[in-house]
């Protein structure tokens, strides 16, 4: 197929799939919410983290017909834990569905609460605003999230990456694992940034990869004076040498 017709192919099949997907999802999640709600007697939050896990999950399947996206079968993570993520589209947030844990809660900036249809869900789900909410206010949510059996997602980065390189990490999910004591589990992506880089409408073709890395536990660093610096220094260490090994394999 001519480079052209592909990338066309690529942008109406990736675009059109989702958004029907989305349309979709506006018409009959209202049904499903109150069905496992009032009738299955779930719990709020918790069931709308698992349908935006289950969005995520179909748009990431809907994807992976026009593009070549690979994930690993993994085990189980530690329950509760906190997932750190590399950062290099607006797709990664679908894509990190792929990992097993369903009930997640996302620490995600304060733009995505404004986009309509996502933020009026991403708030009944508890998600956690990192950059209008204090640390106080951040540890509150994530303690009350741990308690509904979630797990914590951030992606330390702050924001999408302008290279594909690793931006600097913030502290807030090393700060927090030091003060809960919830092991670290690192999420490496590979491919979106070729696929989608930032700023970018247009798809291209790309090899989409992903690998969830052993916990790293912060109790190892408990009688440090500045613990939670040399936590996320041996993540992110961690994360760029996976990456660029993945890299080479693709």
């Amino acid at each position: 197929m001519p480079a052209f017709l592909k990338l066309i192919w690529i942008n109406a099949g990736i675009y059109l799939s989702v958004i029907l997907w989305t349309l979709t999802g506006v018409i009959i999640s209202p049904f499903c919410y109150l069905f496992f709600t009032r009738t299955l007697k779930w719990e709020k939050p918790e069931t709308l983290r698992k349908m935006i896990w289950y969005y995520g999950w179909g748009s990431s399947k809907l994807m992976a017909l026009f593009v070549d996206i690979k994930w690993p079968k993994q085990g189980k993570l530690p329950s509760p834990c906190i997932i750190v993520a590399n950062h290099e589209s607006f797709f990664d947030p679908y894509l990190v569905s792929f990992q097993p844990q369903r009930n997640i809660c996302m620490a995600v900036r304060n733009w995505p609460f404004k986009i309509p249809f996502y933020g009026f869900y991403m708030k009944l789900a508890n998600y956690i605003n990192v950059e209008t909410d204090d640390l106080d206010a951040i540890l509150k949510q994530a303690k009350l999230a741990v308690e509904q059996n979630a797990t914590l997602m951030f992606f330390p980065e702050g924001t999408r990456s302008r290279n594909g390189k690793l931006n600097r990490f913030h502290s807030g999910p090393f700060h927090l694992a030091m003060q809960t004591g919830l092991p670290i589990v690192p999420l490496c992506l590979t491919g979106t940034y070729g696929m989608l880089p930032r700023g970018h409408m247009l798809i291209h073709p790309a090899k989409i990869r992903g690998r969830i890395l052993d916990p790293i536990f912060p109790q190892q660093f408990n009688e440090l004076q500045n613990g939670h610096i040399e936590l996320r220094r041996l993540v992110k260490t961690t994360m760029v040498s996976c990456i660029q090994k993945m890299n080479q394999e693709t």
